[in-house]
């Protein structure tokens, strides 16, 4: 294969952090349907532990699994995502009958030479001497090519029975979801599912040597319908036994989201979420006067 010019980090599961803790409930699910399912999507917001769970749940795999990992980025196409799993899956030795990086060169927008790349991953994977084998590509939410979309549809239509194909993200990809779920071959985690519970709070909080009373660990799941991010947020705060109510609190707070969610959107949808932080409750009518825009509706369900 030719060299390609792309970030080996790209393909690399990354490193389970550490402070992570055990979330058997979870993790058992997620094992679950690992192990059977055709497709598997986590779809949650920002800060809810997706790329945690799974790093957490690669360590977690019976032996003789084999991963291939790819991490997507906002400049990724069909072809340079295609790239990044043909080297994902190299060192498995897949019998390539021809070269993946003809096939990719080959790609011209049209359905054949996309299927074709497909047909020929599919042998591939077939024939690749694996007890049971996992693709997983996290943070898909960054990519736009309608044509990597046609492709994953396609591959996991044929998907090799001993093979699972993960997908990770903030949105529901534009894929043939109701299908697969209509056929009992999707598994979905969403933000119900990776929300902490008021146990899991407990033992992060027993995790970070803090200590809360009852009512404040009460508080806090309340506060943070356990989101992941603000559980951290607010432990990294935590002064005395006590919660932090000011504002240094909810600076940790905007300086996340402003850095994980406002900087990643569209300038039209940033520019009407600033208008419209004024509102106490964003509803069509009213975000539609603040804003001046006729079609607010639609903007607060992007959001």
């Amino acid at each position: 294969m030719q060299s390609v010019p792309f970030a080996l980090t790209k393909i690399q599961p990354p490193r389970a952090r550490a402070g992570l803790i055990a979330r058997p409930a979870l993790e058992q699910r997620l094992g679950d349907a690992l192990d059977s399912m055709r497709l598997v999507l986590l779809s949650a917001p920002a800060g809810f532990g997706k790329t945690a769970a799974l790093s957490r749940q690669l360590g977690l795999l019976p032996g003789g699994t084999a991963v291939a990992w790819v991490a997507a980025d906002e400049d990724d196409d069909l072809a340079r995502l295609a790239h990044c799993l043909v080297a994902a899956i190299e060192p498995l030795d897949p019998p390539w009958r021809t070269s993946p990086d003809a096939l990719i060169a080959a790609l011209d927008g049209r359905r054949h030479s996309r299927q074709a790349l497909v047909d020929e991953l599919l042998n591939a994977l077939a024939a690749t001497e694996v007890e049971r084998g996992l693709i997983v590509i996290d943070d898909l939410h960054r990519i736009a090519d309608p044509a990597l979309f046609e492709f994953l549809d396609a591959l996991i239509e044929r998907l090799p029975g001993r093979w699972c194909l993960l997908l990770a993200g903030r949105v529901d990809p534009p894929l043939a979801i109701p299908k697969l779920r209509a056929r009992g071959e999707l598994a979905e985690f969403r933000q119900a599912d990776l929300s902490f519970s008021g146990d899991e709070v407990r033992a992060l909080v027993r995790q970070r040597e803090r200590s809360l009373a009852e009512p404040e660990l009460r508080t806090l799941q309340d506060r943070t319908q356990g989101w992941a991010a603000g559980l951290s947020l607010a432990l990294n705060d935590l002064s005395g036994g006590k919660l932090p109510g000011g504002s240094m609190r909810e600076r940790h707070v905007f300086d996340y989201l402003a850095s994980e969610v406002l900087d990643g959107l569209e300038p039209t949808l940033r520019a009407f979420l600033v208008r419209c932080s004024v509102l106490p409750e964003l509803t069509a009518a009213r975000c539609r006067v603040v804003a001046g825009v006729a079609h607010a509706a639609r903007l607060l369900d992007e959001v």
